[in-house]
């Protein structure tokens, strides 16, 4: 019986120690989740002037999904649909959310969904994240971070609060007396007269650097978030020095281009810019943004290249959505068009057989979850509503049979869905069934709505067809065949009735 009981218990520690060396030898994960930046970078085309070395010198070393898209233009939807792998119409998590903590797991159909960090802490990873991954905010902001605990070993500065203090700008400068009209309290932009050491998202970096110097019993999910360039766009003055605002061509854009399109109710933002003049300084603002993350991403890779962990992680680099600077008169996200939908995501992994090449498929970043998985050894879950982009990290001419598709509550309640597929762009609004098609070989700014036009009714067919199946509708095709109350159709051109110009929109008065 003892010599029984010996070999079970050396048939056990056998087992545990080749476990052990299965675990050891686990790529590490670097998880880059970078908050509001959309397609100006440069390996993604940017504007002429953008500056974005460690972005650039990154995808030299990564595959690039030139054709990447959230599956919802906000933070909350879009960040939870990344690390539950589950689209928001799925969830039912469409718009933003403003409660503290891991609310969303009285949703049904999250309650007991195994996330990102939880698949891999399950699998013997230790799980560190820092900054903003969730849906989350900290001082001067509202205190809140949608993490789920239970997924991590460590999170800095602390699960409670994870993105450190920042100071915000003089209100001379960020807010002068002389604006004409009220502005958001956050829509905000300037220069700070301080070092990169006094921003909370250079403190997340130093922690992440902390840790890759470190040795580590255990492979690394190392997850960290960059608030810039989210806004309010205030960052240290040599970033704004970049890019002098004489050098700032204005943006190419429609006059009245909401006329064939929907009305985002966001255009008084953009009437506030317009009547102040503020245009220029925004788009410099926000490049001023871009380059300080990107900054701050070379200082990662810079260590990550130094460190005992160079040869043996998975990068994996996105931004939450995209972000407007007036396309459309609209700010922000908050959308379903390219410049909301539109994120950069690399992926770079060890023993690539090519790099530095870009792939050109529609996807989603819902594909993160079981991408991951697979680079990391594991079948991916079965809950993932996401495919795996492993066919074309192998081949990037690998066809993606789904378009990436994109999901939105708007503040007037109505909810609209976006397809992106390789050369368009199909949205549909539930509420009153308007339908935008775009043709982005000719149009890449979506200026032209070719919805209404008899020759593109087989391609507006196919897009309904693969939308309602998606959403598993049961629906009547015929009924929103016709243009919804509000707008004519005119020689295939679809028009709002009553539209009124963005230069005869009041100004909301400045308070007292």
């Amino acid at each position: 019986m003892k010599i029984l009981f010996n070999l079970g218990f050396f048939i056990v520690m056998l087992l545990n120690s080749n476990l052990k060396a299965q675990i050891k030898d686990k790529p590490n994960i670097l998880f880059i989740a970078i908050d509001d930046m959309n397609d100006w970078i440069g390996p993604l085309g940017g504007l002429s002037i953008t500056k974005t070395p460690s972005l650039d010198s990154l995808a030299k070393n990564s595959i690039l999904f030139s054709n990447a898209h959230c599956s919802s233009p906000a933070c909350s939807p879009s960040r939870l649909s990344v690390m539950t792998g589950i689209l928001p119409h799925k969830s039912s998590v469409l718009d933003n959310q403003w409660y503290d903590g891991p609310k969303w797991r009285e949703i049904p159909s999250l309650k007991n969904i195994e996330t990102i960090d939880q698949f891999f802490k399950n699998r013997g990873y230790k799980t560190l994240g820092g900054g903003k991954i969730y849906h989350s905010l900290a001082p001067p902001w509202t205190l809140i971070n949608q993490a789920d605990p239970s997924g991590w070993d460590f999170y800095y500065p602390n699960i409670y609060a994870p993105i450190p203090f920042q100071i915000r700008g003089k209100k001379e400068i960020i807010d002068p007396n002389y604006f004409i009209g009220k502005r958001h309290k956050y829509f905000t932009w300037g220069p700070l007269d301080l070092d990169d050491n006094k921003m909370s998202d250079y403190h997340v970096v130093d922690w992440v650097i902390s840790e890759l110097k470190k040795d580590h019993e255990k492979p690394l999910f190392l997850a960290f978030g960059l608030f810039r360039p989210h806004m309010p766009w205030e960052v240290p003055k040599k970033y704004f020095d970049m890019f002098p605002v004489e050098n700032i061509k204005p943006l190419e854009t429609k006059e009245n281009d909401l006329e064939d399109a929907y009305d985002h109710g966001r255009r008084k933002w953009h009437k506030f810019v317009e009547d102040n003049m503020q245009w220029k300084k925004v788009i410099q603002a926000y490049l001023a943004s871009i380059a300080f993350a990107d900054n701050q991403i070379g200082r990662v890779m810079s260590a990550l290249k130094t460190s005992k962990h160079s040869k043996n992680t998975i990068i994996i680099l996105w931004s939450d959505h995209g972000m407007h600077i007036g396309e459309k008169e609209n700010w922000e996200k908050f959308s379903l068009w390219e410049e909301s939908t539109r994120v950069p995501l690399f992926i770079s992994f060890p023993n690539m057989n090519s790099n530095g090449i870009q792939c050109d498929e529609p996807v989603s970043l819902v594909d993160i979850y079981p991408t991951l998985a697979e680079l990391a050894g594991y079948e991916p879950p079965d809950h993932c509503d996401g495919e795996s982009l492993m066919p074309q990290l192998q081949n990037i001419r690998v066809e993606r049979k789904k378009s990436a598709m994109t999901s939105f509550k708007f503040s007037s309640g109505d909810i609209g869905h976006s397809l992106r597929s390789k050369d368009f762009r199909y949205i549909f609004y539930y509420s009153n069934n308007l339908e935008e098609l775009y043709n982005h070989q000719t149009d890449p700014n979506e200026f032209e709505n070719l919805a209404y036009n008899p020759l593109f009714k087989e391609k507006i067919d196919d897009f309904r067809k693969e939308l309602f199946d998606r959403l598993e509708l049961k629906e009547n095709f015929d009924r929103i065949i016709k243009p919804p109350k509000g707008y004519k159709v005119y020689d295939g051109k679809i028009k709002k009735t009553g539209f009124i110009p963005i230069s005869k929109i009041k100004n909301d008065p400045k308070p007292k």
